[in-house]
């Protein structure tokens, strides 16, 4: 199976591949994905297909029926090679898709490659035509220009950065890494690779090594922050340009770094066994992503803090944030982590202006679940660190696993069962324990109630001070006035040139009042009003008072008016207990790495 790419014409963003199949027989089908591992959404990638046409050898045309939205059948009459071309259009800059315009190629292997069913599981070649003066980064063996996958997940399991971006090496713990950084920012190159190094050597030195002789890091930097799509040897990170400068700006962009790397382990080695083998025709469906995801949200900030980036304070006001955004998520008391699992196909992947109300996300909650399964464990002397090598031990072989493997038994090719997580935190807490804790926050939609005097914390609510405030640390201190007590609205009304409901919390008074989602305000009262004139009306209004709000909705002016109610608290902080004992100060310190904070955290 061999694929020749070229990009003629990358202002046209256009991808036109030649696949050569020999020994075809007497019809080959080819396949297109309809979605990508690691991203739960199907995404009909075959609608960027155009030109699909196929001959043999001599170059004579062989007929082409389109069986379905995905999959084309080539009648080959015995030909000892077919010839397939067509072209894919690749302008999505997301770390799920394809992109290509006059200063780069991003090729995500799902995306670009149609597959032979029959025989997928065979060695697959690339050679790469690239326009002058252009470079190839993958993770893939070969190379400058023809580079080989042992089989066909491999091949969509490697993205391809093409272009003139800049390279950077390192090594850690014995093994190569690279950096392939395109785009323009304020990134200082070896100040990232130097972190990277520790974020690896941190890993590594969890999970007993490094599962690899190369890594790639492809390092997109955009806008805005986009997010990573974790690989088997690599990763793809799009990261805000200017994303490096302040502290915690930098801070997000090691955490995401972090996040996508702890991924080789856990969800591209450690696999749930519903994933294999892949079937990239249709959704595949676990109720495990709590773990793979949420596990993986918590360790970035593990990771962080072994590798001396991240300090007691922030972690503790990182932590204090997610409290936050998990108890102004109503969807909490309705949707369970299984089922945000399970529904990620159309839930997370597919949000509206509901979702808040409905759902819940398992990155955030799983990170806090596994935050508290972690300090469950500590109170026995284990940690999530003991569960997770365990998982790892006996679920993920050091054999490599045979091509057709379809997964029987223990070891690479079964992955984890759908149960693996919980018999495995029953052996190290107890049966009764374990199941009390899945069945409170795993199936079921309890609050959480971490064992924080382990660590010698207490978890602390008030209501929102602004309109911006995300948690993580106490009130700011009254002014000269006193302390203000707004009117709850209950609608979230981002920043921007526009004030316009992004969503409306189900039971507030934004609610109750009529106010959509959508709604856009212009006045309040008959005075045009912006994000903080409107901050400032309910903090004069006060509990009771009412807002008259004149709003666009479809294009027509609408009269609202909305009785303000009593603010919430869910706005949450940790903070040290004032007197804690010796035996939690050492087990904040066995946590954290460091001395339990004198202070509270800074948010």
């Amino acid at each position: 199976m061999r694929y020749r790419v070229s990009i003629p014409e990358p202002h046209a963003h256009l991808v036109r591949v030649v696949l050569e199949v020999s020994r075809p027989g007497e019809g080959l089908e080819c396949v297109f994905p309809v979605w990508t591992p690691g991203s739960y959404l199907v995404r009909e990638f075959a609608r960027h297909v155009e030109g699909f046409t196929a001959e043999d050898g001599a170059g004579r045309a062989l007929r082409v029926d389109r069986l379905d939205k995905h999959r084309f059948r080539v009648d080959a009459h015995g030909a000892d090679r077919v010839v397939v071309r067509y072209a894919v259009y690749a302008n999505d800059l997301s770390v799920r898709t394809s992109h290509v315009d006059g200063t780069h190629a991003f090729l995500n292997g799902a995306n670009v490659f149609c597959f032979v069913p029959a025989r997928q599981w065979e060695r697959h070649e690339v050679e790469l035509v690239l326009p002058a003066g252009w470079h190839a980064s993958t993770a893939l063996d070969g190379g400058p220009s023809v580079f080989g996958a042992r089989d066909y997940d491999e091949l969509a399991d490697s993205p391809f950065e093409l272009g003139t971006h800049r390279l950077a090496r390192f090594e850690a713990l014995g093994k190569v890494h690279e950096l392939a950084v395109w785009g323009r920012g304020n990134v200082e190159l070896d100040r990232l690779v130097a972190d990277a190094k520790r974020i690896v050597e941190a890993a590594g030195a969890l999970m007993g090594g490094l599962p690899y002789e190369r890594y790639l890091f492809i390092v997109q930097l955009v806008d805005r922050r986009r997010g990573g799509l974790e690989h088997e040897r690599s990763t793809a990170l799009q990261v805000a340009r200017m994303g490096f400068h302040p502290a915690r700006a930098y801070e997000e962009t090691l955490g995401l770094l972090a996040h996508e790397f702890f991924h080789l382990w856990n969800v591209k080695r450690l696999r749930p066994a519903a994933f294999r083998p892949f079937d990239y025709g249709r959704e595949q469906y676990t109720r495990l992503l709590w773990w793979f995801e949420g596990a993986t949200s918590y360790y970035e900030n593990v990771l962080l803090a072994r590798a001396g980036i991240l300090g007691p304070k922030r972690w503790l006001a990182h932590l204090g944030q997610a409290f936050t955004a998990l108890a102004r998520t109503p969807g909490a008391g309705k949707m369970a982590l299984e089922e945000a699992s399970l529904t990620a196909w159309v839930k997370y992947y597919r949000p509206d202006e509901n979702s808040n109300n409905s759902a819940v996300s398992y990155y955030l909650k799983g990170e806090l679940v596994a935050f508290a399964l972690d300090l469950a464990l500590r109170a026995t002397g284990r940690s999530l660190d003991d569960l997770l090598r365990l998982l790892y031990a006996r679920y993920v072989s050091n054999e490599p696993t045979p091509p057709n493997h379809q997964g029987s038994g223990q070891g690479e090719g079964a992955g984890l069962p759908e149960d693996g997580v919980e018999r495995a935190v029953a052996e190290l807490l107890g049966e009764g324990e374990a199941r009390a804790f899945f069945d409170r926050y795993v199936r079921g939609t309890e609050p959480l109630e971490p064992a924080l005097e382990l660590l010698g914390l207490r978890l602390c609510r008030r209501a929102a001070a602004s309109p911006d405030d995300k948690g993580g640390a106490p009130a700011p201190k009254d002014g000269e006035d006193g302390p203000v007590r707004p009117g709850w609205l209950g609608a979230t009304l981002p920043p921007g040139p526009k004030l316009e409901v992004a969503w409306v919390a189900e039971g507030s008074p934004a609610h109750a009042a009529g106010l959509y989602a959508g709604d856009e305000l212009v006045a309040e009262d008959g005075f045009r009003v912006d994000r903080a004139g409107l901050w400032a009306r309910q903090c004069e209004r006060g509990p009771g008072g009412k807002l008259r709000l004149t709003v666009f909705r479809r294009d027509e002016l609408v009269e609202v008016e909305v009785t303000l109610g009593v603010p919430p608290e869910d706005t949450l902080w940790l903070e040290p207990v004032a007197a804690p004992t010796e035996a939690q100060r050492k087990g904040f310190g066995d946590w954290a790495g460091h001395p339990l904070p004198g202070g509270v955290a800074s948010g």
